[in-house]
Parts: structure tokens; C-alpha cells; sequence
């Protein structure tokens, strides 16, 4: 299958079938009634009579082995039409976009010409992608109804089929490690009745996977709430009960630990129904209980696929689903000063997301045997001092926020939107990494790193953003200075060419008196009196675009 066999599709033949089917089965009920009828006439009961009625129930039930193969085919060109009907018209408007941006698609879906624009890269992969996503549904609809055919023929039905029945073709799966341009195509050429497929039957193929809208992802998260309620639950009785018949209990195996896990994910779904009953306008975005030791989530205010601007805020050390909560409610407050100074530059009708990612699992200080963090580091209390061991945590997630980058970006109905990454503590260092792996083309427009140790970075052109576009704060006792000098993450942050902003107490271009920051958590905390600290205005003018008003 190609493209111009899409294009050649015709409908209105595919409509004909489907009515004249239509017409056979009401003819074929209407002829079945009838029999029925005859046969129960009270007067009818003589011998002759009942061999009529034997013979009016062999034609009756050859009829209904008809219907319903009748039924099938019927119904499979149904939803043929609606199908082909919704893959021609997302080929028109792929052709388009092609077109209006001086590229050529080929029947094979490969992409000729230079884009006009200069997005070579980004443009031409999410215009190959997408005319590879058609031609892998036609060829998976063509199979679906080639099964559906063959059943019917070869009279592999059930005798009640005629009736209301289910689909006959179903959704495909999606890609394997489809990448967001992928993952984009797979479902914009999925026609409604499969999406719907997909969200109720398959919500682990859509929740997690970056380029899919974030509405979509939010709906099949939520609906895996129970399922994975019981799966811990039954992982957790399965440990309790191995535990209790060791004479030894978790002494000389991992099950203590591997309860005490499960336990926590069991809690940390307590965390996220709440978290989301509190914020029903919220997006849980992502959702990984499966493949960590801890629960992986990242939880979106405001809708980030019509969003002008984007926040995305990367956490360090000890960050776990508790913390999320923490992380949504300062969320809510940058998103809150953003849409203010906005409204304040008289960009009122821009709108603001801003996302709370915890996408990877950071080094953490709990947990059994507290391993997570060299002992120095626990003697230390919080585990400032990172060593290349720790790297790997970071070296892990940086993919995986990259990617969750370009999701963004590509799911978004903005032609453009303003992505900004906002990083913590090792979420900074995880952060950089990101950004410094863009894949196709770099998604992020600002980056603030704050309470950093380092990101293997001294300037904007080593993370692949523009100059200007970089920025470092850090609060004068921050702890995380001990770890200046070591260089294992790079160069000291307010040692680079990166622009330094002010913590300290200021009146900001608003008129605004704000606090100073202090330590290594308070950057993006409001004040006792709910104002956001210089830090954390210097952060919504940066989210907003607005880096100007920026307190130096």
C-alpha cells in the first residue's frame, strides 16, 4: 500500500456496499418474520403443518447464518468509510503542509525538497512520519477486513453475529519505541472509533508516550488507577505471604525490600488520586509504576498542547511522589505570576502550562538500606556531594526528558510554542543532559538552572540554545556549593558564561518588594505573605518570554 491508494479510495463505492447490505438484512428480517408468523397460525396443526414448520425453521436458520455473515461485512464497510473517509482527509492536509512549506511527498511517503522555512530537520521527520503512520493504518485496515471477509465466507460466525457486535476492524498498536513524531502520526491517523479503542481498552500503548495529546494521556492514565491498585495489591499479599513462611524473613533474600517498595507505590497512588482529585483541570501526563524501584509521574496545570508558553520543572535529590504535590502547588504559583507579568507586558491573551516532571528517579536518602547515596553523602544528611555514580541516575533520565521535550513541542496546536526547562539541584544536571540530546531539532527555548552542581555545560551553544537564552541562580549559602571545584559535572554553574540572576531581595520592575532565597530549596517557594521571591519572578519572566524584566 501507498499513498495514492489512499488518495484512489472511493468512498461513495464503499457507501453503496454498505447500503445495499443494509437493505439485504432488513429484507432478510422482514422474510424471517414472515416465516415466523406462518408458523404460529393457531388453526395450522395437522401433520402437514408440522413438517411446513420443520421446513420454514431450516430456511429460518439458513437465513440467519446468512444475516449474519451479511452483518459482518455490512458493518465492516461501515466502518471502512468512516475510516478511509478520515485517512484521505489527513492525507489532504499532510500534502498541504508539505506543499506549503516547499517540500514534495512521494506515493512511497518519502519527503523531497528543501523546506522554505529552515526547519529542515524537525519538519521533514514529522512529514515523514506522519505519511508513514497512513500508509501502516491502510495496510493494517486492508488486514483487518480481509480477516473480516474470510470469516464471513467461510462461515466462521456466531449464528446471534447479526446482532449488535463489536468492531470489526481494531486499532493497532502503536510503534515500538516510536519516537513523538511517531507516536503523533500513529494516533492522528487513527479514525475516532479507534482512538476510543485505544483510551478504553489500551491505555498503557497512549499514557506515557510523548507526541500523543496530553488530554489523551491524561484520561488513560487516570482509567489505569484501579488496575494498578491491584496489581500492587496483589504483588504486595504475594511478598507478605513468601515472608511469613521464611523462618529467615527478608534476611538472605530482596522480598523484605521488594515489599517495602510495593508498599510505597501502593501509597504513592494514594498520592496521585488525590493529586488529581484536587486539580481536575490538571494532565497526569505520565504514569510508571512498572519499570523502577519508584513511581515515575509528571503532572501538568493548564493545557500545554494550546499553551503559549511551557514550564517544565525537573527536581533533584529525595524528590518522590510526595513530593509532587509540593511540586504542583509551586507549579501553580509560577503559572499564577506568569500569566500576571503577561498580562502586566499586555500579552493578555497568551496563556501558560506549567509541569512538574518526574520522569526519572533521582537519587533519594529512603528507602531499605539507603544505598541510593554514597555513605559521605548520607552522613551529610541530604547528599550534596555527587560522584560519577550518581551520574547514572542522571545519565538514565536525560533521554527520557528530551524526549518528553519534544513531545511537547510536537503535540502542541501552536506552530511555535515557548518551552522553557527549569531545573533543580541534579534535576539541573539531569536537565543539561536533556537539552544537550535534542534529537532532531532543539524544542527548548529557555533553560534556568538553579541550586546546580553542574551540567557539563559553559554556555548556551553547548546545550543547543540560543545565546542570551541560559540562565543560573543560586542562593549565597546554598550547600550545594560544596560541591564546587570537583568538576565532576562540569564547571562550576556561576562560573559559565551562562547569565547569573539575583536571589536576593529586590523590588522587582512590577513594583514588587520580594524576599530574598535562602538555602537550596526556597528558589521557587513563595514568601509568608504568598509573593514569589525574586527567584521565583525571575523565573515567570523567563517562562512568560520576557527576559528583559529579569532581576540581575
Amino acid at each position: 500500500m501507498n499513498l495514492r491508494d489512499i488518495a484512489r479510495w472511493d468512498v461513495g463505492a464503499l457507501q453503496a456496499v454498505q447500503r445495499s447490505l443494509s437493505e439485504r438484512l432488513a429484507t432478510i428480517g422482514f422474510v424471517q418474520d414472515r416465516l415466523a408468523d406462518i408458523g404460529r397460525l393457531p388453526t395450522w396443526q395437522d401433520d402437514a403443518a408440522d413438517a411446513a414448520r420443520r421446513r420454514f425453521r431450516i430456511a429460518a436458520d439458513d437465513l440467519t447464518g446468512e444475516a449474519a455473515a451479511i452483518a459482518v461485512v455490512e458493518r465492516l464497510a461501515r466502518e471502512l468509510v468512516d475510516a478511509v473517509t478520515h485517512l484521505k482527509a489527513e492525507l489532504d492536509c499532510l500534502r498541504d503542509t508539505a506543499a506549503a512549506h516547499g517540500m514534495v511527498l512521494s506515493d512511497s511517503g518519502d519527503v523531497a525538497g528543501q523546506p522554505v522555512d529552515g526547519s529542515a530537520v524537525a519538519l521533514r521527520e514529522e512529514v515523514r512520519a506522519a505519511a508513514r503512520a497512513l500508509i501502516l493504518q491502510t495496510e493494517d485496515l486492508v488486514a483487518d477486513a480481509a480477516a473480516a471477509l474470510t470469516r464471513a465466507a467461510d462461515g466462521e460466525l456466531d449464528p446471534g453475529a447479526a446482532g449488535p457486535a463489536g468492531p470489526e476492524l481494531s486499532a493497532p498498536a502503536p510503534p515500538p519505541d516510536g519516537s513523538p513524531p511517531d507516536n503523533r502520526a500513529y494516533w492522528e491517523a487513527l479514525p475516532p472509533s479507534q482512538r476510543r479503542e485505544v483510551i478504553d481498552r489500551h491505555p498503557e500503548w497512549v499514557g506515557n508516550r510523548d507526541g500523543i495529546p496530553s488530554a489523551v494521556r491524561h484520561e488513560a492514565n487516570v482509567s489505569r488507577f484501579d488496575d494498578e491498585r491491584s496489581r500492587w495489591e496483589a504483588e504486595r499479599d504475594r511478598l507478605r505471604d513468601r515472608l511469613g513462611h521464611n523462618m529467615f524473613g527478608g534476611a538472605f533474600t530482596d522480598d523484605d525490600a521488594a515489599l517495602w517498595y510495593t508498599e510505597q507505590k501502593l501509597r504513592d497512588l494514594d498520592d496521585l488520586e488525590r493529586l488529581v482529585r484536587d486539580h481536575p483541570d490538571g494532565r497526569l501526563m505520565l504514569l510508571d509504576l512498572q519499570s523502577g524501584e519508584r513511581t515515575m509521574a509528571a503532572f501538568a496545570l493548564g493545557d500545554p498542547d494550546t499553551a503559549d508558553h511551557i514550564s517544565v520543572t525537573t527536581p533533584g535529590i529525595d524528590t518522590t511522589m510526595a513530593s509532587l504535590r509540593g511540586m504542583t502547588d509551586e507549579a501553580q504559583a509560577l503559572k499564577a505570576e506568569t500569566e500576571r507579568q503577561l498580562d502586566l507586558a499586555g500579552h493578555t491573551g497568551d496563556t501558560v502550562s506549567t509541569i512538574a516532571w518526574l520522569g526519572y528517579q533521582p537519587p533519594t536518602t529512603i528507602g531499605p538500606g539507603n544505598y541510593d547515596v554514597p555513605f559521605l553523602d548520607q552522613n551529610l544528611g541530604r547528599g550534596w556531594l555527587l560522584d560519577s555514580w550518581q551520574s547514572d541516575r542522571a545519565t538514565a533520565g536525560a533521554p527520557k526528558l528530551a524526549s518528553f521535550y519534544e513531545g511537547l513541542d510536537v503535540a502542541s496546536q501552536k506552530p511555535d510554542p515557548h518551552i522553557t526547562a527549569l531545573g533543580h539541584s541534579y534535576g539541573s544536571y539531569t536537565q543539561g543532559l536533556a537539552l544537550q540530546d535534542p534529537g532532531p531539532g532543539q524544542p527548548v527555548d529557555d533553560a534556568v538552572f538553579y541550586g546546580s552542581p553542574g551540567f557539563h555545560a559553559n554556555d548556551e551553544s553547548d546545550l543547543g540554545l540560543a545565546r542570551g537564552h541560559g540562565f543560573v541562580m543560586r542562593a549565597h549559602d546554598d550547600p550545594i556549593s560544596m560541591v564546587d571545584g570537583f568538576g565532576r559535572l562540569g564547571p562550576d554553574p556561576v562560573q559559565t558564561d551562562l547569565e547569573q540572576l539575583s536571589v536576593r531581595e529586590a523590588t522587582t520592575p512590577d513594583g514588587v518588594r520580594r524576599e530574598d532565597a535562602n538555602g537550596h530549596s526556597e528558589y521557587p517557594r513563595s514568601s509568608g505573605d504568598g509573593t514569589m521571591r525574586t527567584s521565583g519572578y525571575n523565573m515567570a519572566v523567563i517562562v512568560a518570554g520576557l527576559p528583559d524584566l529579569a532581576v540581575r
